[in-house]
């Protein structure tokens, strides 16, 4: 009998070769067929049944409910646009808190590591609402536009060095009074 695929691996693998394709395309065939079986159901009249066409069941009228929300967690993320921030916002969509977080590789390692920032009071909860992140298109913009879908109001948001009551300076995230 003549293998199915003759490959010079088949004679590296002690022959295998031929076999290891016809179990691949056995598991391909089984797949396709279920996803088909599932992905196209048949009418009652080709399952055997008696129902002709004619005499099936109407289908369901269409839902007129709205589809649930794509994410299903509190919250929403988005990048500026700028190509030098490796930076990643979030906001809670109930309560507008934002939060960010980037990547760094401290020197000499291997592996980095993620960097959250500590928030602001002004980048906190911002009053019960829908909340999104909305970016801007100009290219050298490192925050983000926190908005509440509902009023209108905006504010925007970004990393920013504050001063520490100490002396020195700290890395947090801070957001603008909101406007409409």
């Amino acid at each position: 009998m003549m293998p199915l695929f003759r490959t010079g691996s088949s004679r590296r693998h002690g022959g295998r070769g031929p076999v290891l394709a016809s179990l691949t395309a056995c598991a391909l065939s089984a797949l396709c067929f279920g996803l088909s079986q599932v992905a196209m159901p048949q009418p009652a009249f080709a399952q055997g049944q008696s129902t002709t066409p004619a005499e099936a069941a109407p289908a369901p009228a269409p839902s007129t409910e709205a589809a649930p929300p794509a994410y299903a967690g509190p919250y929403v993320f988005g990048s500026p646009p700028s190509a030098q921030a490796n930076r990643l916002y979030s906001v809670n969509a109930r309560t507008g808190e934002v939060s960010a977080c980037q990547f760094e590789r401290p020197e000499g390692s291997l592996i980095g590591l993620t960097k959250c920032f500590p928030r602001d009071a002004s980048a906190g909860p911002a009053g019960e609402g829908s909340y999104d992140i909305v970016s801007t298109r100009y290219s050298g913009e490192t925050g983000i536009f926190r908005v509440n879908v509902e009023t209108g109001e905006m504010s925007v948001c970004y990393v920013r060095d504050m001063p520490r009551p100490n002396g020195g300076a700290e890395a947090v995230v801070v957001c603008t009074p909101g406007a409409r």
